[in-house]
């Protein structure tokens, strides 16, 4: 099984590879499989993103050290539609089974491998316009003088009228001290 979170907060803080854990674990029992080894942890899966995880499982499956890989959808295995093409086929040539949840999907079948791709290719897709957007929600955020990442400064507010930075008097009162 592989499972993953895009970022570190998640993986601290979220649910999710527990949940995929979970899911796993199930979907591997009522397939009748035996786990010889989680692929779990952090990592993007965005084109030109480091892939350490991945890297240990392609190199376990040239290594003949499972026959199968179960994910819970198709974007926990990539968003980078070149690099999963490459994986797949190493995976193909090594006769190892590819499962989306139960289903399993033939490399062989013309079919089966165009709709997993298809999968993968909308899910780049997805997180290259959420990445677009971002960078020109930004741009306009610093162009009216607004912070375009990172935290605010603490005590500060911005005055969306006038585009000035005010102080927040709220927390002014928590951090002056008065002297006598």
């Amino acid at each position: 099984p592989l499972i993953r979170v895009s970022t570190e907060a998640q993986k601290k803080r979220g649910e999710s590879l527990n949940t995929q854990r979970m899911q796993l674990e199930n979907t591997i029992h009522l397939l009748g499989g035996v786990i010889s080894k989680w692929y779990a942890g952090q990592e993007h899966a965005t084109p030109e993103q480091e892939r350490q995880i991945l890297d240990e499982l392609m190199q376990d499956a040239q290594l003949g050290k499972f026959n199968a890989i179960v994910v819970c959808d198709s974007s926990r295995w990539s968003r980078d539609n070149r690099r999963s093409k490459e994986d797949l086929s190493i995976l193909k040539n090594h006769k190892i089974r590819f499962f989306v949840g139960t289903t399993e999907y033939d490399l062989y079948n013309p079919s089966h491998y165009f709709m997993l791709c298809m999968g993968i290719e909308m899910a780049e897709f997805h997180v290259n316009e959420q990445t677009y957007k971002s960078i020109l929600n930004r741009i306009s955020r610093a162009e009216k003088g607004y912070p375009a990442c990172g935290k605010l400064p603490y005590g500060r507010i911005i005055n969306k009228q006038t585009g000035v930075w005010i102080v927040d008097e709220e927390k002014k009162k928590k951090t002056t001290t008065k002297t006598i």
